[in-house]
């Protein structure tokens, strides 16, 4: 085996694991077994195996010697994409905050449904904290929660700094547009981030998936699916008795079937030392068949940076050789352990080596961005309610979090939704289509187009009466053209194994699914287009399907 921790093959056919706590307990402890059979490489209902041996073996490259963060390289003598954000805020906000929406896509949401037809996504109010001039120690809302930050003491260059306030298993993901090619070849991710974390508060993850997964998740403390295909490295916290710690916790997926490595969170293995607002310097390596993760202790500057040790290495078996790379911030639930009313994570110098693959073009739909009105709050004592998020960012005692437990109010204050929710078809008042906008489209000499999209679903079971997975249609129309029907697909069923498996895997919701829908090249035009979306056979009273993180591929 190549690998030194975690050597066990954790090829992506290993997702049969139905009990993620018996998975792996230790480091090289993999999945369940995996079906064999038809439906693009699986059987009906589970993925099939893909082993190790039936894919390339690409002699693996290790890590470089030294790095030094150079402006526009990130490492590399010639970069595929490198983002120093040295050119400071994009000069119109967007979906992608402030990061270029040509070369990012961000995607906000948290797997809940909804019941009322204005109610997708809540992303309540982040405080941030230095950033720039006329921007620091303040709140934002989305779109507004992904910023440029000037040079701080502890980061001596210009930096990203996202938030996320999407509460309970809420998450916000960076992706970058240009496709990641390690065909052949060991690809090299390298970025800069702050790693600091905590399991019921928030952490950062790192994604390489096949397809452009708007919102990619995971089914252990978390609630929402992978990508149909890849490989998810999250930096989770080092439960040991040394603060500021941190180790990487890997799962793969195949046909969103789910692999996963948990270590033993103790400080016998691999660990890397981590400070708020301060960076590590981590370097991901992949082939087809292994991936490591090296990640250096914190830096002081942002610029000098300990050598890198080895926190996870493993053989993986990925069917595709080309994907997108995705930046995750995960929020367990910060408001309601009192860590906060986001979680936050700044990043710097992300890049990654190969080709640059061209004739792929991108065009997002807008977060909705309707307000809502109303935030947790608590009096402490006063007559005046406070919002909850002020309230814990200045009384970190128990005590006072019991006091504001026991004293909950409404506080005046606004927040956005950032998705759609879905009508559906099913009611007696069956309501009007929602209307989502895809501006700018250029459909040029592209020969495919596929929309990306991050949907929940009501329940597949409800009040002992289980549906099919593919009940659930949804309609779709671009343009006021014909209606295309879409049902979910026993592949995209995977994705709901590890909810309710007595129910042969299909009972619950499974958060957020990562949807990739072909879409008939006719039913496009150049310019602005508009998509309508309906469900069909929801049945589940008055809770919705919706929508967060819509992207249109052409190719």
């Amino acid at each position: 085996m190549k690998g030194v921790v975690g050597s066990s093959v954790l090829g992506l056919a290993l997702g049969g694991c139905l009990a993620l706590a018996a998975c792996a307990s230790s480091p090289g402890s993999g999945g369940g077994g995996g079906e064999g059979g038809g439906d693009g490489g699986g059987g009906p209902d589970r993925g099939g195996p893909l082993d190790v041996g039936d894919l390339p073996d690409v002699p693996f490259t290790p890590p470089d010697a030294a790095y030094v963060p150079t402006p526009g390289t990130c490492g590399f003598t010639t970069p595929a994409f490198c983002d120093d954000f040295e050119a400071g805020p994009a000069a119109t906000t967007s979906r992608s905050g402030e990061l270029d929406p040509a070369r990012w896509s961000v995607v906000r949401g948290q797997p809940y449904n909804s019941s009322q037809l204005d109610d997708a996504f809540r992303v309540g109010p982040a405080l941030i904290g230095p950033c720039r001039a006329g921007l620091s120690n303040t709140r934002v809302l989305p779109d507004h929660d992904v910023l440029v930050c000037d040079p701080t003491p502890a980061i001596a260059t210009r930096h990203a700094l996202a938030t996320a306030a999407e509460q309970n298993y809420g998450l916000a993901t960076y992706r970058i547009r240009q496709p990641f090619d390690f065909a052949g070849r060991t690809g090299t991710i390298k970025l800069d981030m702050d790693l600091t974390n905590n399991g019921l508060g928030g952490w950062p993850a790192l994604i390489i998936a096949q397809d452009p997964s708007p919102a990619p998740s995971f089914d252990w403390n978390e609630r929402g699916s992978g990508p149909r295909n890849g490989v998810e490295i999250e930096f989770g916290t080092g439960w040991c008795n040394t603060k500021q710690t941190m180790e990487t916790i890997v799962y793969t997926f195949h046909d969103y079937l789910q692999a996963s490595f948990i270590p033993s969170f103790d400080c016998a293995i691999p660990h890397a030392t981590t400070a708020p607002g301060a960076l590590n310097h981590v370097e991901v390596y992949l082939t087809q068949t292994h991936l490591e993760v090296w990640v250096s202790d914190v830096s002081a500057d942002g610029v000098t940076f300990s050598p890198l040790q080895m926190m996870w290495a493993g053989d993986v078996a990925l069917p595709f050789s080309r994907g997108y790379v995705s930046l995750a911030l995960r929020n367990h639930a910060t408001m309601k352990y009192w860590l906060g009313s986001a979680a936050t994570v700044r990043f710097d110098n992300v890049g990654f080596d190969g080709p640059v693959v061209t004739g792929v073009r991108e065009f997002s739909a807008p977060d909705s961005l309707t307000a809502f009105q109303g935030l947790p709050g608590c009096t402490m004592g006063g007559p005046a309610c406070q919002w909850e998020g002020d309230v814990n960012a200045a009384h970190a005692a128990d005590d006072d979090r019991v006091t504001c437990a026991e004293t909950t109010c409404t506080y005046a204050g606004e927040g956005r939704n950032v998705g759609y929710v879905i009508p559906t078809t099913d009611e007696e008042d069956e309501t009007a289509p929602v209307k989502i906008p895809f501006p700018g489209v250029a459909k040029g000499g592209a020969t495919r187009a596929r929309l990306v999209l991050a949907a929940t679903y009501p329940w597949f079971e409800w009040n002992g009466v289980l549906k099919p997975i593919s009940a659930i249609v949804l309609r779709m129309r671009w343009n006021g053209g014909p209606w295309r029907e879409r049902p979910l697909t026993s592949i995209e069923g995977n994705a709901y194994m590890d909810f309710n498996p007595d129910l042969g895997g299909a009972g619950a919701g499974a958060g957020l699914l990562n949807q990739i829908i072909d879409v008939a090249l006719d039913d496009l035009r150049d310019g602005d287009n508009t998509l309508e979306l309906q469900t069909r056979g929801t049945w589940t009273g008055t809770y919705r399907a919706m929508a967060t993180g819509l992207d249109l591929i052409l190719e």
